[in-house]
């Protein structure tokens, strides 16, 4: 094999004599590698060709990483050695918790169906049904633990369940990705700073109204520091235009301001 030291990085080819591809790892392509890797020997392919056969003496099975089988290369694994037998411990003989089994226990106690049972259901006593989530005040369906699947993932994610209700329930803010807080009320998302001021006026806002907020802060929705901007504005620019348009701002924010008679303009 050729030695690769000294060359530059991006010059470097294969070390096996007569493989011109660019190096990867240890001075061997990707392909020689691979087999350095799995078999132990960059070139242990082609030395036998087909089905490689385990490197132990005798062992007769294919092999499948460093030039051993399974059985082997899991013993050099767990020992060092491939060829040192593991010992297994025999299993203690202790019946399943479960006064009414007569199979041994496998896990916690429990044979391997009561502790299915007790994964998917969080009892090993209780048997068939739906049952629901332990949660209190959940209608949910039990999933796995003893939760329903919105608490089995908050108990995933935060190591508790939290509340019955989920957390965008009508009435429980969140912030939205514009900063604004926003709130679902009878299934409708609609952000906490309208709907303070459409409360304030007792009516819905319009189209062309918008709630300004005075200090800047958009988690501040108190009524003092909310203001109702209009961003109506006329179609154009004419004297008659502008009269029309003041006339109608001030019928619907102003109608005490207006005289008996209708504002009109004197050509």
């Amino acid at each position: 094999m050729a030695d690769c030291v000294g060359v530059d990085l991006d010059k470097r080819t294969c070390t096996v004599d007569g493989c011109d591809l660019p190096c990867r790892a240890r001075g061997y392509c990707n392909r020689h590698y691979l087999r350095f890797r799995r078999f132990g020997d960059p070139l242990y392919a082609a030395q036998r060709p087909g089905v490689a056969e385990c490197s132990i003496q005798d062992c007769g099975r294919d092999a499948k990483v460093k030039g051993w089988c399974w059985t082997h290369y899991g013993r050099w694994r767990r020992t060092g050695d491939p060829l040192k037998v593991i010992e297994l411990q025999p299993r203690p003989s202790q019946p399943c918790d479960v006064s009414t089994c007569p199979q041994l226990a496998r896990a916690k106690g429990l044979c391997n169906t009561h502790y299915s049972r007790l994964v998917r259901t969080g009892t090993a006593e209780e048997r068939g049904g739906r049952r629901e989530c332990s949660v209190g005040e959940c209608p949910r369906i039990h999933r796995a633990r003893g939760y329903c699947a919105m608490h089995l993932q908050r108990v995933y994610k935060y190591g508790e369940p939290g509340p019955a209700f989920p957390l965008a329930a009508d009435g429980l803010p969140r912030r939205g990705n514009n900063g604004y807080v926003l709130l679902t009320i009878e299934g409708r998302r609609v952000a906490e700073h309208r709907l303070v001021m459409e409360r304030a006026l007792g009516r819905r806002l319009r189209a062309d109204e918008n709630v300004h907020h005075v200090n800047g802060n958009k988690g501040d929705n108190r009524i003092e520091n909310l203001e109702l901007w209009s961003t109506w504005q006329p179609s154009g620019q004419r004297v008659t235009d502008k009269v029309r348009w003041a006339e109608e701002l001030l019928r619907q924010y102003a109608p005490e301001l207006l005289h008996s008679q209708p504002i009109s303009a004197r050509s």
